[in-house]
């Protein structure tokens, strides 16, 4: 009888891991796909990044020709002042 209450007792234990198993390869998908979100918003992110740079610079650019057509503007009026 010793000898089959090992046995009960070991399957007991087996299927005590095979769930921690489980729930471990469980987790570990939840994670792996949590990790692909969060790349994937830092690649979006990392998009964003560039189009706020090229935006800024296309403002900047737009900021010196607009400085540059006004001055011609007031030099013109001043001349006809």
């Amino acid at each position: 009888m010793a000898m089959d209450a090992v046995l009960k007792e070991l399957e007991s234990r087996i299927e005590e891991l095979v769930k921690a198993y489980e729930t471990a390869k469980t987790a570990e998908s939840k994670a792996a796909a949590k990790l692909e979100k969060i790349e994937a918003q830092m690649q979006s992110d990392s998009e964003l990044g560039e189009r706020v740079a090229e935006l800024e610079k296309q403002r900047d650019d737009l900021g010196k020709r607009l400085t540059k057509v006004l001055s011609l503007i007031d030099g013109t009026l001043a001349k006809e002042g």
